[in-house]
């Protein structure tokens, strides 16, 4: 089995690809850093002149050079083989290189520069990190307002921003005309980010203006009046927020005012403790919800995806009003309490049966084998969802290291979906300590339609051997179940979680199957 490595970081792959919005100063303007003020002369980009650097020269031909074959005679002949590639070539090799490289090929010919104007489509504003020398955030800011000032009529698909350190408050009024100019140009996809930037910037309203947009990521930043009224944004279909403070009320009519909402990431959101989501389209809900108390679901008649990580650890109420459509739900723990699914009660292993969550499909619980009681908690919680395929476990971390009594699990009161649907079971962080290994039999001597066991541990193959052989003794009420072993190399992240909300990351990230 072979080895996926992980994908490089953020930061890394903004500061090789398109790492800067525009090309050097000219000669007769100063360099500066953040520190000294900005140039008072001309911007560095012009209508008429938009870049004033010179075109490489060609090497000179020497008629009857030294003999180096004739690959040699057909490197030095002087032709332009670079020109004769495709547009679509062209493009993808402008993609590789920094802003301000890929800006002096306009000055090569009018094709040239028509392919700088198609490479703007995607517009990457990354600055460089670490910054570099003379190009700090005074000069960033200065070379994508003359960018969008010198090209009016060339067509914006997405706009990219990402910033490093200081500087950037001061810019408000050029970051909001952007935004506005953005809007007017039509853009579907806008991506700020305030990486390591300290305090997090404000960000004007104007982020919210645009009619057009269909795709909104805001990373490591605050809105600069969290009680500005929200616009509609009509065609919006995915809102990913990260690091960013808002109020309650600001969130709920963000979500409510988009009518095309689909997919909403909410990861580290400061200001508020609670999340009511209403929304007639909203399909999925991913986040990190270690800072709630309470999660309601209000009304939600498309959402099939409901995915947090660290709602045990908030100790959150969890209330799913309607949500008739609800495939997959987690991460939902003992400490999570009350469960209100409907009208049906679930308090600590104490459930009053009225409906039934018979929609999900999916369910990922986190179980604190440490604690006394987890084997009621586990399949009384079970008994609210008869048509479970799919059981993901995550132990409760301090259930690693405790030494606790042991628990016999309940063996002769039916539960629906271990003993007829179950299909697939998922345990992340499987360690073989006694209580888990207690459950695992239990599930694998009831599930009768279990199909698929994946274990996930940080352990050797020797180690993973033993484990197949001892489950070589185990009563199994279903003789088909394969088993697959896989080893981890970094603590154990929510599979349910990073596989639903981040699918790109979760098949970049490094595991090797052992068995």
């Amino acid at each position: 089995m072979c080895c996926v490595s992980p994908s490089p970081s953020a930061s890394a792959t903004s500061s090789r690809r398109g790492q800067i919005i525009a090309p050097d100063s000219p000669p007769s303007l100063r360099s500066y850093s953040d520190d000294s003020p900005p140039s008072t002369r001309s911007p560095a980009v012009h209508p008429e002149v938009e870049f004033e650097a010179k075109p490489a020269k060609r090497a000179r031909v020497v008629p009857g050079g030294g003999g180096g074959g004739s690959a040699d005679a057909a490197a030095g002949d002087g032709r332009d083989r670079i020109s004769d590639l495709p547009n679509a070539v062209l493009l993808s090799i402008l993609s590789f290189l920094p802003f301000r490289d890929a800006g002096r090929t306009a000055v090569l010919s009018e094709r040239w520069r028509k392919l700088f104007d198609e490479s703007l489509l995607d517009f990457n504003a990354c600055q460089p990190f670490p910054p570099e020398e003379g190009r700090g955030c005074e000069w960033v800011i200065r070379s994508i307002t003359d960018i969008l000032a010198a090209r009016p009529n060339v067509h914006i698909r997405s706009f990219r921003f990402v910033m490093y350190g200081q500087g950037f408050a001061d810019h408000l009024a050029d970051v909001d005309r952007w935004f506005r100019t953005l809007a007017h140009r039509g853009v579907r996809q806008l991506d700020v980010d305030m990486l390591y930037t300290v305090p997090a910037p404000l960000l004007p309203g104007s982020l919210l203006e645009f009619s057009s947009l269909e795709i909104l990521r805001v990373f490591n930043c605050n809105f600069l009046d969290l009680s500005l009224p929200v616009r509609r944004l009509p065609v919006l279909r995915t809102l990913d927020l990260s690091n960013v403070s808002m109020s309650q009320g600001f969130l709920q009519a963000m979500m409510s005012n988009c009518p095309s909402l689909e997919c909403t990431k909410l990861k580290n959101i400061t200001g508020l403790d609670k999340i009511c989501v209403q929304s007639k389209s909203l399909v999925r809900l991913f986040g990190d919800f270690s800072y709630l108390k309470e999660l309601v679901v209000e009304d939600a008649p498309n959402l099939e995806e409901l995915v947090g990580i660290g709602l045990p650890i908030g100790a959150a109420k969890v209330k799913i009003v309607f949500a008739p459509k609800l495939r997959v739900l987690g991460y939902l723990g003992k400490s999570v309490r009350p469960l209100v699914l409907h009208d049906t009660v679930f308090d600590g292993g104490i459930v009053q049966f009225r409906t039934l969550m018979s929609s999900v499909k999916t369910l990922a619980i986190q179980v604190p084998f440490s604690e006394k009681g987890h084997t009621i908690f586990v399949t009384q919680l079970l008994k609210c969802f008869p048509c479970l395929e799919a059981l993901h476990i995550e132990p409760d971390s301090r259930s690693i290291c405790r030494l606790v009594d042991v628990e016999e699990w309940d063996t002769i009161t039916s539960v629906q979906c271990i003993e007829h649907s179950i299909n697939k079971l998922v345990f992340e962080d499987f360690g073989g300590e006694d209580c888990q290994w207690r459950f695992l039999t239990f599930l694998l001597g009831m599930a009768r339609a279990l199909k698929v066991v994946e274990l996930y541990c940080s352990e050797s193959k020797d180690w993973t051997s033993n484990q197949i052989e001892l489950l070589g003794y185990t009563n199994r009420a279903s003789a088909d179940v394969r088993f697959h072993f896989y080893r981890i190399s970094s603590w154990p992240i929510s599979s349910l979680y990073l596989c639903h909300c981040c699918p790109h990351r979760c098949q970049k990230e490094e595991r090797v199957a052992l068995l």
